[in-house]
Formats: structure tokens, sequence, C-alpha cells
């Protein structure tokens, strides 16, 4: 029979978590709740809290009368903040506490650094939120080449004085490999690793578990960004494959499969590996009818 072994780290993070009983809560309490863009990137737990009358707005003025805005996990834009307290629009702040000290460390340098570079993805709304607590130029890197690109180009020098901060889901991997480079040739640079410890941790176990796994199975939302990550790291060691849930799973052979390795990204619930886990068991007991190509 083949194994599987479903990753330890596996499941909401601290900050999804939090933002998810946030919006439990108000709803048990009785309030009215719309959520500042999607309170997290799964859409499981998106369509559940639809179905229980949560609103999904684009802008804190497009807020209902009587609704509490509830800002997500990623955080938001500085102006959108400030709009929401001038307007005294009545909302609860989920933003992930790690995302919050990005915010403070950039708006704190925003007077003695000229640039800020920042690892992440330049259209995913944590970075779109960090940056604009920065006001002089700021730049993304999606990997050292981004960095090299700045470089080389002139957009970026030795005589800038630059503040580094990284998403909280940024590979660490790639992290390093930007800080090799900035400090091989830059000494006005003030460097702050602000990739979250519990992204660290299931990246390292995403890397373990797939040099011993002959089939990856990574759940989590297309749009999660360090779901991707996990994805990406997994598909280098061994055969690997990303699915919202089990129905997403692909018609294949899974019997051909010895061990079978299950992670999942930060915003996808336990609930959905446990019906993976729970199906691939079926077929290896024989009591789940599936057809195999």
């Amino acid at each position: 029979m083949s194994e599987i072994t479903v990753a330890k780290t596996s499941g909401f993070c601290f900050g999804v978590n939090r933002a998810v009983e946030t919006v439990n809560n108000l709803l048990k309490e009785g309030k009215k709740v719309c959520t500042l863009g999607e309170i997290i990137h799964n859409p499981h737990v998106i369509n559940d809290f639809e179905k229980r009358g949560v609103k999904v707005v684009n802008s804190p003025s497009e807020t209902p009368a009587g609704y509490t805005l509830v800002i997500r996990s990623h955080g938001c834009l500085k102006e959108d903040m400030e709009f929401i307290r001038e307007n005294g629009i009545d909302f609860v702040d989920a933003t992930c506490p790690f995302v919050k000290k990005i915010h403070k460390i950039v708006e704190a340098n925003k007077n003695n650094s000229q640039i800020l570079l920042a690892a992440g993805s330049a259209d995913h709304p944590e970075m779109i939120g960090i940056r604009s607590y920065f006001s002089n130029k700021s730049y993304v890197l999606s990997s050292k080449n981004d960095l090299q690109e700045l470089i080389k180009n002139d957009v970026i020098s030795n005589q800038d004085s630059i503040t580094m901060i990284s998403q909280t889901t940024f590979s660490k991997k790639e992290w390093k490999d930007c800080i090799k480079l900035v400090s091989e040739g830059f000494t006005n640079i003030t460097i702050h690793d602000t990739i979250c410890n519990t992204t660290n941790s299931r990246q390292e176990e995403a890397e373990k578990l797939s040099k011993t796994s002959d089939l990856m199975i990574v759940v989590g939302g297309q749009k999660s960004s360090n779901t991707r990550k996990l994805y990406e790291i997994c598909k280098k060691n061994t055969e690997t494959i990303l699915v919202e849930s089990v129905e997403n799973l692909p018609d294949i052979n899974y019997l051909k499969y010895t061990k079978i390795g299950i992670i999942a990204g930060a915003s996808t619930p336990m609930s959905l590996v446990e019906q993976i886990k729970t199906f691939l068991e079926g077929i290896f007991d024989g009591s789940e009818k599936r057809k195999h190509k």
C-alpha cells in the first residue's frame, strides 16, 4: 500500500486563522459583515462566508450602511485606512501582525531612505499595501534577476540610501540570493528579514517532503502566493500537482505512486486536506471507485 504523508505545517497560519475567526465572531454577534477584498485567498472559505451573508467590497467607500468592515489579513492601502478613520466607518482590523510590522518598518524609513526594495509579487494585495506606506521610489523584486537588472541599468546604486524588505510569503531561497547580491556592492542599505517564520518552516518542509515523495499534492487557492511558492519548490524535486480541493484531483493512476506527500498553503482549511487524504486512502484500500488513465 502506498504511503501518504501530510505535512505538519499544513493549514491556516496564525494571521489567516485570526482573520477568519474575526469574521466568524462578528457573525456570531449578529453583525452584518463586509470585507475589504477577499478575506483570504481560498474560494471555499469565501463561498462559505458569502452564503452566510458576508459581502466583499473593493473600496471602503462601498461599505453598506449598518455593516462592519473587516480589513483582511493582507492589510490595505494606507489611504484606505485613513479614509475609514476619517469617515467613521465601523471596522475591525484583521491585518496579520507580521504584515503590520512591515508597514511600520517601511513608514519609519520613508524619510531617511530614497529607495525601497521590496521582494515579492507586485500585484499581490499585501505588496500593494506595503508600498503605499513608502512615499519615495519603490521597486518590487520577484527574484535576484530583477535586482540584477536594476543594478545593471543604474536604477539603483551605492550612492542611494536603501531599505530592503520582503513580502511575508516570499521564497527564502530567493531572499538569500537577493541579500547576497546587495551585500557585495551596497553599503548604504538596511535589510529587514520580514519573511514570516511559518512561511519559512512550511517551505523547508515542502523541500524535504518533496525529495522523499514520488508525487506531491499542493492544496490551496489559485490566487494564493504562498501556495504557489510551495508548488514551485515541490515541482523542482518530484511530480507535483496543485489543486484547490478533492474535486480538482486529476484522473490519474494514484496506485502507481509509492509515496505521496500532501502540503497545504496558509489559507487552506485542514478539512480540504483531510478530504484528499481520505479519498486517496479509499483508492488504496479498494473502496473508492475511480477511472484511471
